[in-house]
């Protein structure tokens, strides 16, 4: 993927703006030097070289005419504004939705709201842009007109200009590596931060643990940073002081300096004390601005890295492409020699599932049982399509090879609840939630939610204020009104009542294999393993044992 620059953007967000832009320029290139002249020759007291007696309506209508133009301008660049940081969120969350689970878990969660940041940071870029930009063209004015009075004394102070441009390019890179820093630290920050949302009631059981996320991390962090960005603005203010000092030396130079070496008149003189007074505004604010340009350099360069890493996980997005073959209807999976390893970002292998072979038939119950680490949630994240195996297959009805082009298809055919699960705020599934949906309201009834939940019937959805077990019922509600063809349930009984988990088992599982459907349960519920037809069982990262429970249902 293309990296990302000013140029581009500016000439993708304001490429209908360009001919406005140039004329914006040149309008006000004509205002602001016609200002200074008409300012100066009346400072002086000599009259205009056209239309003398008319200098009060001229000034008025380039007043007028600026005044509307930038008017107009800026409203137009609102919009661009808005529009821009619109188009830069809803990139990032595509480029997320296309790319694969493992790559999102590697970006992880902090990364990717620190790319929020970066893109609240570029949101005001198009309008500082034509901040600077109208700077820049009133310098050019600025400077333009002093060479039309006095070109020799124009090229000293455009050597002194340099001068102090060169001071602010080398004071700047300073400025730079310490907001760089900083940004480094506010990753760090955020992923402290999600731990300490994520992982509130764990960090509440441990003193030591919430001692340490809050000294040794999170203040430790902050901290630092501080100290960075109060070293970065005490060196942006120093370049503002130098600055608004500049002027004073410049004032300096024209009043005793520049009369000392060419002899000038006091018309020149002063046309060039109106043109420097002129001229403190737009430096005043390309100094100002110089901060926020860097800010802008550091959030183009994270936000192209983030592009970097998400563009190869979108060259293996199962969404990406659509197949062009409907997958058949689910008859059985053959799994051969599937495999997968687990690797640190420093390329170490932390675990490894080791070469899986199974079959699972249409209207089977399979439960899957082992101890942590043993490869259960890694093997169930390979069947369900989530995790791409480093090597093996699944194949459909034996024939159809489960590949990036049907991947999605095939997740397609598979209901899951992790043991992470969440509930969303909103209705994505168009689930008919409506009191009127006599199978909901059964299954509220059998989940006893149904003084719980609160139906908002206008938009089609379900207040949830749920416990974590009664958010599982509900999950497993939302899961069955999915109504397809295999359902994966990762330890749903695990924080269920026993009322729930009998329920589950008794009930639940024996008819949905009534209907042909197909479940596979990770369970450590030893009491329940009479209600599958098949109990197999991992350790160390691979499948140890296979028993049939119910031979005749496979027969």
């Amino acid at each position: 993927m293309e990296r990302i620059t000013l140029l581009k953007v500016l000439k993708l967000k304001l490429n209908v703006a360009l001919p406005l832009l140039g004329l914006f320029a040149l309008i006000n290139g004509l205002w602001s030097s016609s200002l200074l002249m008409l300012v100066s020759n009346k400072v002086a007291g000599t009259p205009l070289p056209f239309l003398s007696d008319y200098d009060w309506l001229i000034y008025l209508v380039l007043v007028i005419v600026s005044f509307v133009l930038t008017y107009y301008f800026k409203r137009y660049m609102i919009k661009v504004t808005l529009n821009f940081g619109k188009e830069m969120v809803l990139q990032i969350i595509d480029k997320l939705r296309l790319c694969n689970y493992e790559s999102y878990l590697r970006i992880g969660e902090a990364r990717v709201r620190t790319a929020m940041q970066d893109v609240g940071t570029l949101e005001a870029l198009p309008e500082s842009f034509i901040v600077f930009f109208n700077a820049i063209i009133m310098i050019i004015a600025g400077i333009g007109y002093m060479f039309w009075l006095y070109p020799k004394g124009a090229v000293m102070m455009i050597i002194i200009i340099i001068a102090l441009a060169l001071v602010y390019v080398k004071r700047n890179e300073a400025i730079e590596n310490s907001m760089t820093e900083e940004r480094d630290l506010d990753d760090s920050f955020m992923a402290n931060y999600n731990d300490f949302l994520h992982g509130f009631n764990s960090i509440k059981m441990s003193s030591k643990r919430s001692h340490s996320i809050y000294f040794n991390h999170i203040v430790k962090n902050r901290n630092n940073a501080i100290k960075l960005s109060i070293k970065a603005e005490l060196a942006a203010f120093g370049n503002e002081l130098i600055g608004q000092y500049f002027f004073y030396v410049i004032i300096g130079v024209v009043l005793f300096v520049l009369p000392l070496i060419f002899e000038l008149d006091q018309i020149v003189i002063s046309g060039f004390m109106v043109a420097f007074l002129f001229l403190m505004g737009p430096i005043t604010i390309f100094i100002n601005l110089m901060k926020n340009i860097i800010g802008f350099k550091i959030a183009f360069d994270r936000i192209n890295e983030f592009n970097e890493i998400t563009s190869g996980s979108i060259k293996d997005s199962d969404l990406s492409t659509s197949s062009t073959n409907p997958l058949p209807v689910f008859e059985n999976l053959v799994i051969k020699n599937l495999s997968y390893k687990h690797i640190d970002p420093n390329g170490v292998v932390t675990f490894e599932l080791q070469p899986i072979n199974l079959e699972i038939t249409k209207g089977e119950v399979i439960f899957i049982s082992g101890g942590n680490g043993s490869g259960k949630s890694t093997f169930i994240n390979l069947l369900s399509g989530l995790y791409i195996p480093k090597s093996g297959e699944i194949l459909l009805n034996n024939t159809n090879l489960i590949d990036r082009e049907n991947r999605s298809d095939y997740r397609d055919m598979i209901s899951c609840i992790f043991s992470d699960n969440y509930l969303f705020s909103e209705n994505y599934d168009g689930f008919d939630l409506l009191p009127s949906n006599e199978n909901l309201t059964e299954l509220l009834n059998k989940m006893k939610l149904e003084e719980v939940i609160r139906v908002d019937v206008a938009n089609n959805k379900i207040f949830q204020n749920l416990s974590s077990g009664q958010k599982k019922r509900m999950a497993l509600i939302y899961s069955l009104l999915e109504d397809k063809e295999i359902f994966i349930f990762d330890e749903w009984a695990a924080e269920q009542d026993p009322e729930f988990r009998k329920y589950f088992y008794e009930s639940i599982i024996p008819e949905l294999k009534s209907k042909g459907k197909t479940v596979i349960a990770i369970t450590h519920d030893d009491a329940y393993y009479k209600f599958c037809d098949r109990l197999v069982k991992f350790n160390y990262g691979k499948i140890v044992d296979q028993e049939i429970l119910f031979s005749s249902v496979l027969a």
